[in-house]
């Protein structure tokens, strides 16, 4: 979900995480996706270097992180005297984007959604990036997973990952313990997790597992059940992106929810949260399980004050699939630069979001430093590489990190063996609205149907894909 999931999207990889992770939009994923689009006029700086426009630098109100933006700016330029960086403070934002991209006069060098990509390529508004890619450190190493979403059906990469999460199951170690649970065996099945939330209201009275309902997220996290049961939630018809969560696994999973709140009563009474009122419960012992990525982690620890022991992470439960929401950032360039401005982009790109995934002395000064500035540190993600480059800069990583990583263990045991399934590609955040009702529905209203909730989705969402597709 673009604007909510964990790890923070506006922030690049060379500079200190505490004073730029004000750029992105928190909680489970972002917000301040860097804007774009058209590159420089002549793609020469009066001086004869190539010149490149790159979006995403802190407004002056964040005087700290455009400093920091700044300098990282200037040390590029360093080690590539041949390219002129100007930077915007342009972000991305869902209601001005199309009109920005519209007008062709947009940045070098933009970030977007990992559901924009398909789109943008079947429309030539983004380059080919596929050459550059290759002549990246590591560019054949790429897990080809995360290259999927920004891949054409040409075969042709568009866009590079900066920021990428997959949504899992998130745990309270300690209740676990209490209810007679293993809490290094968490639930790996929607049956099992049906079961462990029952036995943990019976034996503790908290409430077993709580659902993101509300700002999108039931839809969100809804989309992401989905997807571990086989099903998706758009289909390509004629041309065109329609609806496909009435054909049954959806059913299974808004099913399941019902079940568990008004047979197993194991979903206690408030149904009415979004993200931050889930993290909060979870935090204060509240809640048991719920769904999110391991950035979970620093919102529950930093902003609610969690405690660290108590924290688990796990994948996603399986509904007959293992397989799991994907989501994050990509990096694209305007289809207006020319072969040595896509070379300078992605040379940027690599330089101020990949290098600390690859590099393990810059891995250990970024971790080290977000520790010393008592944020969480060395928190686990998706490995952008294959586990020979990703190894030794998350090795790096683990020396100086502050978070219980045993606790991550059962999450990092699949990330090999996961499909990641990216976020619905038209009019994601308004199906996720139309969704959000029908969650409500079956979690408050004892005799709500499912089948007919999500009919009731489909008809509120139906006219809104066709009008985003004309």
């Amino acid at each position: 979900m673009s604007r909510t999931v964990n790890r923070p999207i506006g922030r690049g990889a060379n500079s200190r995480p505490v004073r730029l992770s004000a750029l992105g939009a928190a909680a489970l994923m972002v917000a301040s996706l860097a804007a774009c689009g058209g590159g420089g006029e002549s793609g020469r700086s009066a001086d004869g270097r190539t010149e490149i426009t790159v979006a995403g630098m802190p407004p002056s109100t964040l005087p700290a992180g455009r400093k920091d933006f700044l300098a990282q700016v200037k040390a590029f330029e360093k080690a590539n005297p041949d390219i002129r960086i100007k930077p915007t403070d342009a972000l991305w934002g869902a209601k001005t984007f199309p009109a920005r991209l519209a007008s062709g006069r947009l940045e070098t060098v933009f970030r977007v959604p990992l559901t924009y990509p398909p789109e943008m390529i079947e429309r030539r508004q983004i380059a080919d990036l596929s050459k550059e890619i290759k002549a990246l450190p590591h560019g054949t190493e790429f897990d080809k997973r995360l290259l999927a979403p920004a891949t054409g059906s040409d075969g042709k990469v568009y866009g590079i990952p900066t920021e990428v999460y997959s949504v899992g199951l998130v745990y309270n170690r300690e209740l676990f313990s209490k209810a007679g649970l293993d809490p290094d065996k968490p639930p790996a099945t929607w049956g099992e997790l049906r079961t462990a939330a029952k036995t943990i209201t019976d034996r503790t009275g908290v409430p077993g597992f709580g659902m993101h309902t509300t700002d999108n997220t039931g839809g969100w996290m809804l989309t992401t059940m989905t997807y571990s049961y086989g099903g998706r939630m758009e289909k390509k018809a004629d041309g065109k992106q329609t609806t496909a969560f009435r054909e049954g696994p959806t059913g299974k999973a808004l099913g399941l929810l019902k079940a568990m709140r008004w047979d197993d009563r194991s979903m206690g009474r408030q149904q009415l949260r979004g993200t931050d009122d889930l993290a909060r419960d979870f935090a204060s012992g509240k809640v048991a399980m719920l769904l999110g990525s391991p950035s979970t982690y620093g919102t529950y620890v930093s902003k609610f004050r969690g405690r660290p022991d108590a924290y688990g992470q796990a994948p996603l439960p399986s509904g007959g699939e293992k397989a799991t929401l994907l989501g994050g950032g990509v990096a694209v360039v305007s289809p207006k630069a020319d072969e040595a401005q896509r070379s300078a982009a992605a040379k940027w790109i690599n330089f101020f979001y990949l290098k600390p995934k690859y590099d393990p002395a810059l891995a250990a000064e970024r971790t080290e430093q977000a520790a010393a500035d008592k944020n969480p540190a060395g928190v686990p993600g998706l490995p952008f590489y294959d586990a020979k480059v990703s190894g030794p800069a998350a090795e790096a990583e683990r020396k100086h990190s502050n978070v219980p990583l045993k606790n991550f263990a059962p999450y990092l045991n699949s990330l090999g063996t996961t499909t990641y399934v990216v976020e619905p590609p038209v009019a994601a955040q308004e199906l996720y609205a139309a969704l959000d009702s029908a969650v409500q529905a079956v979690l408050t209203r004892e005799s709500a149907d499912p089948a007919a909730e999500l009919e009731k989705a489909d008809r509120r969402i139906g006219p809104v894909l066709d009008r985003s597709q004309r």
